[in-house]
């Protein structure tokens, strides 16, 4: 069920981000939620991707998320896991469609959290074609070589991600 399977680009990736974005926003509120943004591969255009939508969201702290929010995304169906394997650790919450496949990661992480470097990958790949052709080819390698193993095909990404990340927090700042 949780297989990685790549499938080309989808328009409505973009829809049914905001969709959420709103949804999260109204069962949560203003103040649980403080900055929602579409990040991971479904977040590029033209990207390849698993069909499952990353969202990534500001919460004031992982506290009154565990406290506030947590509850009421547990009731609503979310599945969530605090993500330790990668420190520093966020609460992410998985939402699945009615016959049991993936189809929302909800990454929650406070300001200035290491995730949040996550959307210098997303920008730079949008404004540079040719390292997202090189990243759909690694993806699609990756998908073939571990189908059934999600760390070993996100192990298997890491070192490009963190190159893409750190070339382009430089050109950030050199811009």
């Amino acid at each position: 069920m949780d297989d990685i399977v790549i499938v080309e680009y989808d328009r409505k990736w973009v829809e049914l981000f905001e969709q959420e974005a709103i949804y999260l926003r109204n069962l949560l509120g203003e103040a649980s939620i403080l900055r929602i943004e579409h990040f991971g591969s479904t977040a590029i255009p033209g990207m390849p991707a698993k069909p499952i939508i990353d969202i990534l969201a500001e919460i004031p702290s992982f506290d009154r998320a565990q406290q506030e929010a947590l509850p009421k995304l547990v009731d609503a169906g979310y599945e969530y896991l605090w993500r330790s394997d990668r420190p520093p650790g966020h609460m992410m919450l998985i939402k699945r469609s009615p016959d049991g496949k993936r189809t929302h990661h909800i990454h929650m992480a406070i300001a200035g959290h290491a995730l949040w470097e996550r959307l210098y990958f997303r920008n730079y790949l949008c404004s540079h074609p040719e390292e997202a052709t090189r990243y759909a080819q690694l993806k699609r390698d990756l998908a073939q070589k571990f189908p059934g193993d999600r760390e070993a095909y996100t192990d298997g990404k890491s070192e490009y991600v963190n190159l893409i990340t750190t070339k382009a927090k430089l050109d950030a700042i050199n811009f």
